[in-house]
């Protein structure tokens, strides 16, 4: 009896047909999957030799296709050929040769660079923005940008690595409540952060979605050195204008 295969033609908008092998396309997205959870797994144990192996860059992709050629020269060499041979590069391809894009999300909308942020791997962080890293990229549950996740967990060093990167991010007003960075350092009561931020031009009299300020959390919760630092920036701003 023959194996049915499921694969059928689809008419796109062009007019031409394509052909999707459904079997494969799903075979594949669930190994996606898994190396997905291994790779968030390794962000998370600073395993950062595996991360760099494994994200999809120029280098690697340029690895994996010698390891391609190497195997049908090895195998061609001991008289594989044709379907046979096909077959062993496609079992190689799916189970060790894919590679984890950038900005790839898992099922619950987490992203590399979001996982790095919070688990403090500060040195994927930066390799991770090096190769093409998503830096406006949102935090699936708190809906806060990447400046404001870091600022919230008190990653001084991403904040860092952020505001060199994109220094506009500074006063970028969060999705979900309209907070700015400061809003979130001054809550976490990060004075060096605070300070980080003034630097690179945050301004404390930004109104949120509720119409409040990082000075007026300050002040309500009596947050004495940052309702200082604040008040020296806000002076400063006056000054210019």
């Amino acid at each position: 009896m023959s194996a049915c295969v499921n694969i059928f033609s689809v008419q796109k908008n062009t007019g031409e047909l394509k052909t999707v092998d459904f079997v494969k396309k799903a075979r594949l997205e669930k190994i996606i999957d898994v190396k997905l959870k291994l790779f968030f797994s390794a962000i998370k144990d600073h395993n950062n030799k595996y991360v760099k192996a494994y994200l999809n860059t120029k280098e690697n992709r340029e690895k994996k296709q010698k390891q391609k050629l190497k195997l049908v020269n090895d195998r061609n060499n001991k008289g594989v050929y044709g379907a046979e041979l096909e077959m062993e590069i496609v079992a190689q391809t799916e189970a060790e040769d894919v590679l984890i894009d950038v900005n790839s999300k898992d099922r619950y909308g987490y992203t590399p660079i979001i996982v790095a942020i919070e688990s403090g791997n500060n040195e994927i962080l930066k390799f991770l923005i090096e190769n093409g890293a998503d830096v406006r990229e949102k935090h699936p549950v708190f809906g806060k940008l990447t400046l404001h996740t870091a600022c919230y967990y008190e990653n001084e060093e991403a904040v860092e690595i952020l505001l060199k990167t994109a220094p506009d991010l500074v006063n970028e007003k969060s999705g979900t409540d309209g907070w700015t960075p400061l809003e979130d350092a001054t809550l976490k009561s990060n004075t060096r952060i605070v300070k980080l931020l003034l630097l690179y031009g945050a301004n404390p009299l930004i109104k949120d979605n509720n119409g409040g300020t990082a000075m007026d959390m300050a002040t309500e919760f009596g947050k004495g050195e940052i309702v200082k630092l604040l008040r020296d920036k806000i002076k400063e701003i006056r000054r210019e204008n």
